[in-house]
């Protein structure tokens, strides 16, 4: 999307009328000094405030003091900053800091630069392609906090914010709501909505404290019917302006009843994607540009979801190779250094080629960063794989609607000089142990994830020393033996030998390549990827 002038505008609200009663700001909230103020509202206020490490602007949150003996009001504040903190998503406001100071309680968040969804929809028409980018966006954010079982309760373009190089951020968890979490929420006897009436499912204005993730999804049709049509709907929706495919998408997101209602906000990104796809396929005149640049949105988001780079681990030297496919949205691999100086490299691939992938990939990112997340900060909880991925498995099978990935788990213990290795549905590892030149093949046949509710994993530990070698490889076993035998196997272990005494990422692009050039087939089946570990201490 183009930054124009536009994107340039403020997201500063203009402070007039009764704000002129607003009393003047402090000097500083917390270890956070304060420029101004920004805004007032109902139960807080509103203020820019600069960093003193880095001086990054923030966005401050401050309870309003006539709140803070309302015991109800102080926990939804404090749980406003749980979720938040719960979360980590490109298109989710990132929190920076949250505590006390001395007249209340603050929330400090990354201040973004921009305008608001209310003001882009108003003030701007765009194409259909930009506006179901800004969807999709808006609902990668929905599935990253539902798969963390956060209701946001209050989706409304006011609190979705498109920066100046066109992302989105959404904000305001004010009232938003942990799904299994029944003691903290607003008082509905106070005579209020809990959330804004024109983007509020039948359910949540009925009952708004027993609601559930379709709520959220219910709020995204109504932005999404106001994106493409341009204007503010104040509740009145007119399928009869939409094109007749994404009619039926935005009817059911719109559904009054739960049952015909998405259940899941994964199937309403893939009735969104599967339109653009389809587009793509059979483009209008007018549009095959457009569609180009969609895939290359699409892309964008997948890489999102992926590490930016291979980490600098000292023990380890590390490499990575898989080829430059741009329809392979369905890929995701991670690594993960936990509190207790253990370590854990993941990689996975959607069962199925198809840009349905990237939608549960999203998903399957979000149960990993779930089922790790105690591990990131609490050293005396050990990681034990076998737990992890059967949860990881159960997780994935109970979604339906046949979600399957091939996936593969290493998990390192330098400490104890051991590694455990999963493979599910794909690939072996091999072992080169120090002054060897012969690797040792370790494999364990599990199905892929998701394919067997109450399967019994395996687990293939094995210890390892300084200078030993680890290779991972995800090409597809079955496709391999039926078609090339003992061949691939030979022609592996050679490329292993001859790339011996090059570094990580060498080796692994060496062997990569070795196997596209003589096993092209291969590298076309999915999935696709090698990994080199080297132990350096």
């Amino acid at each position: 999307m183009a930054a124009n002038n536009f994107y340039k505008q403020s997201t500063l609200p203009n402070l007039t009328g009764e704000d002129k009663e607003l009393p003047s700001h402090p000097k500083q909230i917390g270890p956070y000094r304060v420029e101004a103020l920004l805004s007032k509202g109902g139960m807080s206020f509103l203020y820019l405030g600069l960093d003193p490490q880095d001086h990054t602007p923030l966005a401050i949150k401050v309870l309003s003091p006539k709140y803070l003996t309302h015991s109800e009001m102080v926990a939804q504040f404090l749980k406003e900053a749980e979720i938040i903190a719960l979360t980590d998503h490109p298109n989710i406001i990132k929190l920076r800091g949250q505590g006390e100071w001395k007249n209340g309680l603050y929330i400090a968040t990354e201040f973004v630069q921009g305008i608001s969804l209310k003001q882009f929809i108003m003030q701007q028409n765009f194409s259909t392609r930009t506006c179901l980018e800004i969807v999709l966006q808006v609902a990668y954010a929905l599935l990253h906090l539902h798969t963390h079982g956060v209701i946001h309760r209050d989706l409304k373009p006011e609190n979705i914010l498109i920066t100046e190089g066109g992302s989105v951020k959404v904000i305001d968890f004010g009232i938003a709501q942990l799904i299994h979490d029944e003691e903290v929420s607003l008082p509905s006897q106070r005579g209020q909505f809990l959330g804004t009436p024109s983007y509020m499912s039948p359910q949540q204005k009925k009952d708004p404290l027993s609601v559930t993730f379709a709520t959220d999804i219910y709020s995204l049709g109504v932005i999404t019917f106001e994106l493409l049509v341009g204007k503010l709907s104040f509740g009145s929706i007119q399928y009869s302006l939409l094109p007749e495919k994404l009619q039926t998408i935005v009817k059911k997101a719109l559904a009054p009843s739960l049952e015909e209602r998405y259940q899941d906000i994964v199937d309403f990104i893939t009735a969104i994607t599967s339109y653009l796809n389809e587009e793509n396929k059979h483009p209008r005149t007018a549009a095959t540009e457009g569609m180009k640049e969609i895939w290359g949105h699409l892309e964008e988001s997948h890489l999102k979801l992926l590490p930016s780079a291979i980490p600098k681990w000292s023990s380890f030297d590390i490499g990575l190779a898989k080829p430059d496919q741009k329809s392979d949205l369905g890929s995701y691999y991670d690594f993960l250094r936990f509190a207790d100086q253990t370590y854990l490299i993941v990689m996975a691939e959607y069962i199925d080629e198809s840009i349905e992938g990237l939608p549960y990939t999203g998903l399957l990112k979000g149960m990993v960063q779930t089922l790790t997340h105690p591990h990131l900060t609490e050293a005396d909880t050990p990681f034990k794989p076998i737990t992890f991925i059967t949860a990881l498995n159960e997780m994935i099978a109970n979604q339906g609607n046949g979600i399957r990935f091939l996936f593969q788990l290493l998990y390192l213990t330098p400490s104890t000089n051991q590694f455990s290795f999963i493979s599910c549905g794909c690939g072996t590892l091999f072992h080169v142990q120090l002054g060897s030149q012969n690797p040792r093949t370790l494999s364990n046949q599990n199905p892929p994830l998701g394919e067997d509710l109450n399967y019994g994993f395996y687990e293939t530990t094995e210890s390892w020393n300084e200078g030993d070698l680890l290779i991972v490889h995800s090409f597809d076993e079955k496709f391999s033996s039926e078609k090339h035998g003992e061949d691939f196997t030979d022609a592996f272990n050679h490329l292993i030998q001859d790339h011996l005494q090059l570094s990580a990422q060498a080796q692994a692009e060496g062997m990569f390549n070795g196997i596209a050039k003589n096993f092209p087939q291969v590298v076309a089946s999915s999935p696709k990827a090698i990994l080199t570990l080297q132990r350096i201490t």
